[in-house]
């Protein structure tokens, strides 16, 4: 009786706290998201696996993260030593965690983002999601064939300021062979990025294209796409 008088509370906390993690995992990583509409099956298979994964590893990395923050609360009378080991072990599993997970998190959010199924406004959703860890996979598809996918993967770069990209997105906002579309989405995402270096590149851009050396259109297209920007 003494034992549930001392521990039936914290015992009901933890309990509480951690379904309210399974729920938020489970909503978040809800393949549901991102099939809107019908889509292939052999798409469906791929996003639904990669969000099976994807909450798996958001899940129990935010499991331990969360008991171990909830512990050093309860037993916040302990002596400092097991506190700071309680802070250390939450930083260094933070820390590995990251490390080891983030290339799979990248690759999956990726794969969400190229089969998904959703309005334009919502489709770097995925993008958001993932960080920094989606941007070598966002780089590659530069890559591919034009499509409406390689032109938000552009975009994308810029929203996660993935720096890495710069000299590929400046390559093809002057090459006046690319589509003006494709070429705005990238001074979008240099504009994004917000470095000295792509700061430098849109400002040579700006000296060798202008309205009056025939670019009329892509400046018009880079107006449309700032004006459309949500993020």
């Amino acid at each position: 009786m003494v034992f549930l008088k001392k521990y039936g509370f914290i015992g009901l906390i933890y309990f509480v706290f951690n379904m309210l993690l399974f729920v938020f995992w489970w909503v978040v990583t809800d393949p549901g998201n991102y099939i809107w509409h019908t889509i292939p099956a052999n798409k469906e298979v791929l996003l639904v696996s990669a969000c099976n994964k994807l909450f798996l590893i958001k899940y129990y990395i935010s499991f331990v993260l969360l008991n171990t923050i909830l512990t050093g609360i309860v037993f916040y009378e302990l002596k400092r030593m097991i506190q700071i080991g309680i802070v250390m072990f939450s930083l260094a599993f933070y820390c590995i965690t990251k490390y080891l997970f983030d290339p799979f998190v990248g690759r999956d959010y990726y794969v969400i983002f190229e089969n998904q199924n959703v309005s334009k406004n919502f489709f770097l959703e995925p993008v958001s999601e993932a960080g920094s860890s989606i941007g070598p996979f966002l780089l590659h598809k530069l890559n591919d064939k034009p499509s409406f996918v390689r032109e938000q993967a552009a975009k994308g770069l810029g929203i996660i300021k993935y720096t890495t990209a710069i000299d590929r997105l400046n390559e093809i906002l002057n090459d006046s062979t690319e589509d003006i579309s494709m070429r705005a989405e990238c001074f979008y995402a240099l504009n994004k990025i917000n470095t000295p270096e792509s700061k430098t590149e849109l400002e040579q851009f700006s000296i060798t294209h202008s309205i009056q050396t025939g670019d009329s259109l892509l400046i018009e297209r880079i107006n449309f796409v700032e004006l459309q920007d949500i993020y």
